[in-house]
């Protein structure tokens, strides 16, 4: 086994991010541009349903629903993918002897470039909607690399999963359903009041992660350093979790794929 963060193990995981990022839509006509026109798509879909109820009292609506949108496009996307590529890559994962997180460390770090880029955009449009940006923006890379942590540990425990069970794939589907609408994209956390769907919007680590993009981006203000501190740690702590299971049944996949 190749010793992690090794020269080797980040220069196998460097090519398959670089290949994966440039494999990723090149045969579609608008390439990239994709990365722009999925959130805007999506974005005016929501803005034109719920901006008239669930968007009354909330400032630059446009923006708030579009950091969502950004955030939750990327987590489903990328867990979904990140579930799969073992086995979508079955002869390389069977037959070549290399460690093989790296094939879903490698996807999740592809899909977060375009992620970076989608945020960026981001800026960009609350630039022009008028939002003065301030120091505390400073924070968002922060903010995305305990998304990308958070998508990562995610995506290594589905990894494990889906290739004793194939039918997660369909579960997982409606999981991510379920969860669009239990993640505050379109609407505030106080919306829902009080009960079960207070207690699962705030146990939602998009929830958190989402707001924080929010609070630097719109509101301009420094996050909870406590919520932000618990959950980088909590992130950290379940990403090497992740990685240590990966590793304990990864000489069982052969067998399985």
């Amino acid at each position: 086994m190749i010793p992690m963060y090794s020269r080797s193990y980040l220069n196998l995981m460097r090519e398959i991010a670089v290949t994966r990022f440039k494999l990723k839509d090149q045969s579609t006509f608008f390439g990239l541009l994709w990365s722009f026109l999925n959130p805007v798509l999506m974005l005016t879909i929501l803005f034109t349903i719920f901006s008239f109820r669930a968007g009354q009292g909330i400032d630059h609506y446009a923006i708030y629903l579009l950091i969502g949108v950004v955030q939750y496009t990327h987590f489903s996307n990328t867990t979904a993918g990140g579930m799969s590529i073992l086995c979508s890559m079955e002869k390389l994962t069977s037959d070549v002897i290399f460690p093989k997180e790296v094939l879903v460390i490698g996807t999740v770090i592809a899909d977060t470039v375009e992620f970076v880029i989608s945020l960026i955009f981001c800026l960009g449009i609350a630039i022009a909607f008028g939002i003065q940006l301030s120091w505390p923006v400073l924070l968002l890379p922060v903010v995305i690399l305990m998304q990308l942590m958070f998508v990562l540990w995610v995506s290594m425990f589905l990894s494990i999963f889906y290739i004793y069970v194939r039918d997660l794939r369909h579960i997982y589907q409606v999981f991510l359903r379920m969860l669009f609408f239990a993640t505050p994209i379109f609407y505030r956390p106080e919306y829902v009041g009080d009960g079960i769907g207070k207690y699962i919007i705030q146990m939602n680590p998009l929830t958190h992660l989402i707001q924080f993009a929010r609070t630097l981006l719109i509101e301009g203000h420094w996050p909870s350093w406590e919520m932000l501190l618990l959950t980088f740690a909590a992130n950290t702590a379940l990403l090497f979790l992740g990685i240590a299971i990966f590793r304990r049944y990864e000489p069982t996949f052969a067998e399985y794929l």
